[in-house]
């Protein structure tokens, strides 16, 4: 059973769009419902969508590979320093 979606905090946002902008990669440990499985691998951003009441992070991974990750299971993303 899929979890319902938690609205995750803005700059995960900002975060995407400047490494989508910059062709930057991340690596990005994340929980996928359907399958049950956990990933952990470097994705390259592409964009950010909004499916029914969720977001979702499409990407390509290093093989060139499309995946679509639900932002509140993003177990990793990297805090804002200040």
């Amino acid at each position: 059973m899929t979890p319902p979606y938690q609205p995750v905090p803005r700059f995960y946002l900002e975060r995407i769009t400047i490494a989508a902008l910059c062709n930057e990669f991340m690596d990005l440990h994340w929980h996928d419902p359907v399958s049950d499985m956990n990933y952990m691998e470097r994705i390259w951003p592409l964009e950010v969508i909004i499916e029914g009441a969720a977001e979702y992070l499409q990407a390509r991974t290093a093989a060139g590979e499309a995946v679509k990750i639900r932002l509140d299971l993003i177990r990793n993303f990297p805090t804002p320093m200040k």
